[in-house]
């Protein structure tokens, strides 16, 4: 990922979120009926859950229903299924490896499906080099018939088949390198420098044989991309690639990765469509997607260029949780849905106290990315991008139909989705400073609830 000095600051997300819903009576409570018990059931329909950007004890929590009059009210339409979600999830750097590996609690609570206060991920992006969450610069070894895992390359597969698996026995995998090997590359280093015409075809073939091992090992790899960010060079692990090269190398890896691995085109920010067309253009068949960052440009541009296309990268670094929330649930589920969005990874699983461990050795790296969770010691606290996907996997199941959905506020964050068990869930975010009364109707039934001050909230109904 791209150096960030300051991602997304408050003034400027506020800026961009001028309310236009139309209040709750000023000085409204946040609910007007008793708090239901603190606990969430995935068979428990229907259900309305709400998190505080403020309030710690108001997150993941379930509200009941208010007979006041609603001040916004969102019809599903069920008639029209959109897009299939693919998964929600975030990337297991050498940095979450060793602080999961040290905190076990942080993987039941970032993965396990039934737990109460949980994120319930169902996908990981798994790096398939060093990327600048790692001590140490690395990639797979290579002698040109057998891709050999490196030690920080074995830890990831471990924590993947022996931790989250257990939890998680559907989780979906995509791969992705940072850099080729150094003496595939125009610099002869992993820190920055491009792709050399020399070396494409042998790139190229480490990434096949990359994704067989990985299957091999019992990684449940879905999908991998030629690399991450192939307009971004720095001084640490990174590689930048042209849309020539991407296009010759898409043909040769997609004519030969394994049946049940898709390759997806781009893996850089939205500000690069133009790239993405030309490159999907140049090599007509070869991709199976697109994959897109936050760092630059619009959801919008989400639009393209292939049928499938899915948010891969974005992190929060220094934003308040009400700014946070209301930018993220707007420009990573609300607007990239729409334009047919099938899924969002984030960033790193966990950091620590000091938003690493991070390569040292590198000057440009992030110093301010959050982690989804932070792990100090035994200590384990979420962030406000935990709550973002908790949320959103409560109501988007793998496999789930996206569902247009109708406002009467014209500013609105939300996203719906009808799940393969049958369930509809909607997730989206009360961006103003007041309560809002939140009506969600779907068919004939109509529920309405107190949605207090910036909160997340996820409806579920079958």
């Amino acid at each position: 990922m791209p150096s960030l000095a300051s991602s997304f600051p408050a003034a400027a997300l506020l800026a961009l979120l001028a309310p236009a819903l139309q209040p709750a009576a000023a000085g409204a409570p946040v609910s007007d009926a008793p708090r239901a018990a603190a606990v969430w059931s995935s068979s428990a329909a229907p259900t309305f859950v709400v998190t505080s950007p403020a309030t710690t004890a108001r997150r993941l929590t379930p509200v009941t229903t208010t007979t006041r009059a609603a001040t916004v009210t969102f019809t599903v339409d069920t008639a029209r299924p959109q897009q299939t979600w693919w998964g929600t999830g975030a990337a297991l750097t050498d940095a979450s490896v060793e602080l999961l590996a040290s905190a076990p609690a942080a993987v039941d609570l970032l993965f396990d499906p039934a737990a109460e206060g949980g994120a319930r991920l169902d996908a990981v992006r798994l790096p398939l080099s060093s990327t600048d969450f790692s001590t140490t610069p690395w990639t797979w070894g290579w002698d040109g018939t057998t891709a050999t895992p490196t030690a920080q390359a074995e830890a990831a597969i471990t924590t993947l088949t022996d931790d989250v698996l257990p939890l998680r026995p559907d989780l979906r995998v995509v791969g992705a390198a940072w850099s080729a090997p150094a003496e595939l590359k125009t610099s002869r280093t992993l820190r920055g420098g491009g792709l050399a015409d020399a070396g494409l075809a042998t790139y190229g073939d480490l990434l096949v044989a990359q994704s067989a091992e990985l299957q091999r090992r019992g990684v449940p790899l879905a999908a991998i991309t030629l690399g991450n960010e192939p307009g971004h060079s720095s001084d640490y692990t990174t590689m930048t690639m042209t849309v020539a090269q991407m296009a010759e190398l898409g043909r040769r890896v997609s004519a030969s990765l394994p049946a049940s691995v898709a390759l997806w085109a781009g893996d850089h920010n939205w500000e690069h469509r133009a790239a993405y067309d030309q490159l999907v253009a140049a090599a007509p068949g070869a991709f199976d997607g697109s994959a897109y960052h936050c760092y630059g440009g619009s959801p919008a541009q989400m639009d393209g260029p292939t049928p499938f296309r899915i948010i891969t990268e974005c992190t929060g670094t220094t934003d308040g949780w009400a700014s946070t929330f209301a930018w993220q649930l707007r420009n990573l589920v609300a607007v990239p849905v729409a334009n047919g969005s099938s899924g969002l990874l984030m960033w790193n699983l966990a950091l620590d106290a000091a938003n690493g461990p991070i390569d040292a050795g590198a000057r440009w790296g992030c110093r301010t990315c959050r982690g989804l969770v932070r792990v100090d010691g035994s200590q384990v606290t979420p962030g406000p991008e935990f709550y973002l996907l908790g949320h959103l996997t409560r109501a988007a199941q793998p496999g789930a139909r996206v569902l247009p959905v109708r406002s009467t506020a014209a500013d609105a964050a939300v996203a719906a989705f009808r799940n393969p068990d049958g369930s509809t869930g909607v997730v989206g975010v009360n961006h103003t400073s007041v309560s809002q009364v939140v009506a969600v109707k779907v068919g004939t039934t109509t529920r309405r609830y107190v949605v207090g001050p910036g909160e997340l909230f996820t409806y579920t109904t079958r």
